[in-house]
C-alpha cells in the first residue's frame, strides 16, 4: 500500500513537471520563431525585446499558468511562483535579444 501511494505521488509529480516543461518549450519555441520572423530588420534590442513580448503573450501566461500549477502543489505562494515565472520569462527574452544584436551587429 505505500508503495502504491509513493508510485502515484511519483507519477503525479513527474506530471506536473511535464506541464511546466511543455508550457516552457511552447515559450521557448514562439521566442525563436519571433527572432526568425524579425532577422535582417535592424530593430533596437529595446524594440524586439517588446516585440517578442507582444507576440508571445500567450505562451507567457501558459507558462505562468504552468508553474502556478506545478509550485501550489509545493506550497510556493503565488506572489513567489509569478515572480520566478516571470524571471524566467525574462531570462528567455533576454538572451534571445543579446543573441539578435550579436547577429545583426556588423563585424
Amino acid at each position: 500500500m505505500i508503495k502504491l501511494l509513493i508510485s502515484s505521488a511519483i507519477l503525479a509529480a513527474m506530471w506536473q513537471s511535464a506541464a511546466a516543461d511543455g508550457a516552457r518549450t511552447a515559450l521557448r519555441t514562439c521566442i525563436k520563431s519571433a527572432s526568425t520572423e524579425v532577422k535582417g530588420k535592424k530593430m533596437a534590442e529595446d524594440a524586439f525585446t517588446a516585440f517578442v513580448h507582444s507576440k508571445c503573450t500567450t505562451q507567457e501566461s501558459g507558462f505562468k499558468s504552468a508553474m502556478w500549477s506545478f509550485d501550489s502543489k509545493n506550497k510556493v505562494s503565488r506572489k513567489q511562483s509569478e515572480s520566478d515565472a516571470q524571471l524566467q520569462i525574462d531570462d528567455l527574452v533576454t538572451v534571445a535579444a543579446e543573441y539578435y544584436a550579436m547577429e545583426e551587429t556588423p563585424q
